[in-house]
């Protein structure tokens, strides 16, 4: 029986992220807390599933998998971290929150440029696509997730405990999330492929889409090995 794979995005994403991905159903989370999300998340998945986070998605899933480890049958970490955020962090957050009450609109065009690597920016029609995707999942959603990914807890302690296959996958050229990130995840993971992709930043799945889907697809046939007796 094949594990349904749930793709969980990131902040002021949408389905739109996720274009052509092997996965099966698409989530966007909706809370106060990245607690809030993962709980109302795990109240509509079936008995098993394999979870692909992609930035924010990924802190949401971490949390699924500490609420219910014994339904996890893999977990795929897109451009995400385990790690809360630091102090710094937190007030970057507070600056584009208060930055986004004033005007979205620019905040959207900066953020979709530094979501995208340096070549991928210089491709016109990506970047307006990714602008879009901002501007239509809108500022209430923006400040939402950013409030919920400011209050995360650290889960750095939890990968050793995951024993499902999993995924840390993430851009050579992402700015949003350091690469080491995903490179200290894979260390702590008892069963990671680490698959860093040259020349991307944040998007994978946007940016450097067929590497992405195949990579996806290689770690969704490991999620679907018998359950252990």
């Amino acid at each position: 029986m094949t594990v349904p794979v749930i793709a969980i995005c990131g902040i002021a994403s949408d389905e739109a992220s996720w274009l052509g991905m092997p996965i099966d159903r698409i989530v966007i989370p909706r809370g106060e807390s990245i607690a809030a999300m993962a709980d109302a998340i795990v109240a509509d998945l079936p008995d098993r599933f394999a979870l692909c986070g992609h930035s924010m998605g990924g802190y949401v899933a971490l949390a699924i998998a500490a609420l219910v480890p014994d339904r996890l049958a893999g977990l795929a970490m897109l451009s995400s971290a385990c790690a809360a955020d630091s102090e710094e962090q937190g007030e970057g957050r507070r600056q584009v929150i208060a930055q986004a009450g004033l005007d979205y609109d620019a905040v959207a065009d900066r953020l979709a440029r530094a979501v995208l690597s340096r070549s991928s920016r210089s491709d016109a029609a990506l970047l307006a696509e990714t602008k879009a995707m901002l501007l239509r999942t809108g500022v209430t959603l923006f400040v939402e997730h950013q409030r919920a990914a400011a209050t995360r807890v650290d889960r750095c302690d939890l990968l050793a405990t995951i024993a499902a296959p999993a995924l840390v996958l993430a851009g050579e050229e992402d700015i949003i999330v350091p690469p080491e990130r995903a490179r200290d995840m894979a260390a702590r993971l008892p069963d990671a492929m680490l698959h860093m992709i040259p020349g991307c930043g944040h998007m994978p799945q946007r940016e450097a889409p067929a590497i992405t889907r195949s990579v996806i697809a290689a770690w969704r046939a490991r999620c679907d090995r018998p359950e252990p007796v």
